[in-house]
């Protein structure tokens, strides 16, 4: 070996402060992808929730819209019920049936142009 040439095993290796500044990005870079990456995966998680909430709102909606639908169909044949049964055929059949017959009928016919006198 050559005399101006010393081994020594105990130093520590030499190390630059480009190397180490070099070593601090790699691990900056690799730090901000996991960040980024982790952020990307909370907003999917938070897309997916909005649109099960919006899906089972539209199929609420639309069970409510199908309820209405049966509720107004419902009202209809109520009110056809309703007018058959306030016609005036069913009305005159009903005081038929609970009205006596009279035995001897007297009319009384009132005119606008004569004026008449009640006597209690």
């Amino acid at each position: 070996m050559h005399p101006k040439i010393v081994l020594s095993k105990d130093k520590k290796p030499f190390i630059s402060q480009r190397w180490t500044q070099k070593q601090n990005i790699k691990f900056d870079i690799s730090f901000t992808y996991i960040i980024m990456i982790s952020f990307i995966f909370v907003l999917l998680i938070y897309y997916i929730w909005i649109i099960n909430v919006n899906a089972t709102k539209g199929f609420n909606i639309r069970q409510l819209e199908l309820e209405k639908k049966n509720l107004l169909i419902e009202k209809e044949q109520l009110k056809v019920k309703i007018s058959k049964l306030e016609s005036l055929d069913n009305i005159k059949d009903e005081d038929r049936q609970n009205m006596e017959k009279a035995d001897a009928p007297d009319y009384l016919v009132i005119k606008e142009w004569i004026n008449y006198v009640y006597n209690d």
